[in-house]
């Protein structure tokens, strides 16, 4: 669960407001969209062939897979190119990788292909990520933040979120994020 100071004066959203919402907020995006994903471990809340080739072992199976899911990001990634707009996804990877992190990191291979900048910051294995100050949320320029709702066991399962327009919790969200990224690297850094 998020904090509550990141939750004052939000809306609670069940999946599908989510969703909407998130489709809202993109339609008046004018120059920038960051996320922050802090969980370790995630599972997917619709059956994904993906998931599931790569939990099984079959790494090459898992990357098609991928490819092919990736391929509906498309018209975003050609949005965003066309745009202008500043695009970042900036991810927390505490070592060593679990195993949803590895599979993580196929499917980012594949974006980070299609053209989608991700920043990666490796953390003290010691943190219990999600924490206080970091947790899984999405800045729309500075108007609208979307907070997501994984549930509170080990392994997040996103059951909706919040929407929020308060300015104090997007400056305090933009500061956040503004400070990891001062200490990533891009993925391909990563990677080598």
């Amino acid at each position: 669960m998020p904090p509550t100071w990141a939750l004052e004066g939000s809306t609670r959203l069940d999946l599908d407001g989510f969703g909407v919402a998130f489709a809202s907020a993109w339609s008046r995006i004018e120059s920038r969209f960051l996320k922050l994903e802090c969980w370790q471990a995630y599972r997917e809340r619709e059956a994904s062939e993906s998931q599931a080739a790569y939990e099984r072992g079959d790494i090459e199976a898992a990357r098609k897979l991928l490819h092919h899911e990736a391929q509906a990001d498309r018209p975003l990634y050609e949005d965003v190119k066309k745009r202008e707009i500043e695009y970042a996804r900036v991810r927390l990877i505490q070592e060593p990788l679990t195993a949803y992190l590895g599979y993580e990191l196929l499917s980012y291979r594949i974006r980070a292909d299609m053209g989608e900048n991700i920043e990666v910051v490796v953390c003290d294995p010691a943190l219990h990520l999600p924490d206080e100050r970091r947790f899984d949320f999405l800045l729309f320029d500075r108007h609208t933040a979307l907070i997501h709702d994984y549930g509170s066991s080990e392994v997040g399962l996103q059951t909706g979120g919040w929407v929020t327009h308060d300015p104090k919790v997007i400056a305090a969200l933009e500061k956040t994020i503004g400070t990891l990224r001062q200490k990533a690297i891009p993925l391909r850094d990563y990677l080598v």
